[in-house]
């Protein structure tokens, strides 16, 4: 008689996307009318993550071209160097702790900046990995990874970030382990959308 076996093997990246575990979430809400800049800084073994939620912006990270990311499209920046937000080529980018932001809990804040113009939305992130799988994946992964709205996958973001807002602004018992879960699967659609998308991807 064969045997059964319950648990089959997962298929290697399946089992590197279930070890895509984070710590150390950090969660920013932005508030932003143009000209606006932010510049962010190098955060060693950090992943960030930026999703527009409204209006437009230019994301410049190391040697990549320039993207210009709009509504709904997200943006990682996988491996944790400094890097410029703004809302257009040449606008000023002051250091984002140089300014003023409402702290709503220890990992949870809001930003409002900018000159009066034009208004941008998003919600920026910084969480950590812990297992050597998934930072072996993340070295892999491209300078900028950029997931434009309407590839696979983003139209959970809304949903995603609803919860995320909600955990953060009502500090319930677990909330920071919940923001964190959620982040995790955040980063893991962006990821799956780049592996599904990319010809580049295809070629790692």
């Amino acid at each position: 008689m064969d045997v059964l076996d319950p648990f089959p093997p997962r298929d290697p990246l399946g089992e590197t996307l279930h070890l895509l575990r984070m710590n150390g979430a950090f969660y920013c809400r932005s508030e932003l009318t143009s000209p606006w800049g932010l510049t962010l800084p190098p955060m060693p073994t950090y992943l960030w993550f930026h999703v527009v939620t409204s209006g437009r912006l230019w994301l410049e990270a190391g040697d990549a071209e320039p993207r210009l990311l709009g509504p709904g499209d997200l943006a990682l920046v996988p491996r944790g160097e400094g890097h410029v937000l703004r809302s257009e080529p040449g606008a000023a980018a002051p250091g984002i702790l140089d300014l003023e932001r409402e702290l709503l809990s220890e990992r949870y804040e809001i930003l409002r900046h900018g000159g009066g113009g034009s208004p941008t939305t998003l919600v920026c992130g910084a969480v950590r990995f812990d297992h050597p799988a998934a930072r072996n994946l993340v070295e892999i992964l491209p300078e900028i990874l950029h997931v434009e709205a309407g590839s696979p996958h983003t139209d959970r973001m809304p949903a995603i970030l609803g919860l995320m807002g909600a955990e953060a602004r009502e500090l319930r018992p677990g909330g920071e382990a919940v923001i964190t879960r959620l982040g995790d699967v955040l980063v893991i659609q962006a990821i799956r959308s780049w592996l599904e998308t990319d010809p580049a991807a295809r070629v790692q």
